[in-house]
């Protein structure tokens, strides 16, 4: 089996706005392979959440292909699609979007639910991921009961729970405080190393995009170094 769990090549993404075509990525090619902690940094415009979008097949690209872990979006069919994405890849966002009347377990657990794993056993599967992030001892706590820091732990648990070969992460410190910030950043570089899955992380923040394995730079729609 391959080591690259995310390829895209040539890809273009454009929008008509007012009759204006704007080019917002301009052949973008990127390999992510396993196991890889990889910053995407740019400045705001650059292009970065358009292509993790675009990566995780949330949009298509106007022109170009992506294989997430092996098979391209284009040969699947929405369902398809939607199956692959629970089963291959996790998201983390700036704002950790937990659901408020749910509690941490439940919340980890929603995407084992989706998936129609028995009640007990996604619970017990969450539990495991809390603990492995850290917090075995909030898991009978609501999003509104726990800290920013551990909200956003939640976050990265729940996008682990279903043994992804990737999380695409969004400026996922962004809405943190700088000592939760790197806390949360050093937990996503030791999760790829003990787990094995792959992380690629959009942020503005150099000191923490510096820790990672490697630094893709994104200019006006282009990637220029990485």
């Amino acid at each position: 089996m391959s080591d690259v769990v995310l390829r895209v090549q040539g890809i273009t993404r454009s929008f008509v706005d007012a009759d204006a075509r704007v080019d917002v990525l301009r052949g973008v090619d990127l390999e992510l392979r396993r196991g890889e902690c990889v910053a995407l940094v740019g400045a705001s415009g650059s292009g970065k959440s358009t292509l993790l979008h675009i990566l995780g097949g949330l949009d298509q690209p106007t022109t170009g292909t992506v294989q997430a872990a092996g098979r391209a979006w284009t040969q699947m069919s929405e369902s398809e699609r939607s199956a692959h994405r629970n089963q291959q890849l996790g998201f983390v966002y700036q704002f950790h979007h937990l659901l408020a009347e749910f509690t941490a377990q439940e919340n980890v657990a929603m995407p084992l639910f989706i998936r129609r794993v028995p009640v007990g056993q996604a619970q017990a599967r969450a539990a495991q991921v809390l603990d492995a992030v850290g917090l075995a001892h909030r898991l009978g706590h609501s999003p509104g009961e726990l800290s920013g820091g551990e909200r956003q732990r939640v976050a990265v648990a729940r996008a682990l729970v279903t043994q992804p070969a990737c999380v695409l992460a969004d400026e996922p410190t962004g809405n943190l405080d700088r000592e939760n910030a790197r806390a949360v950043f050093a937990l996503l570089r030791q999760l790829a190393r003990d787990q094995g899955t792959s992380f690629l992380i959009a942020t503005h923040d150099m000191e923490l995009a510096a820790q990672t394995d490697r630094v893709v730079r994104m200019n006006a729609g282009v990637v220029t170094s990485g």
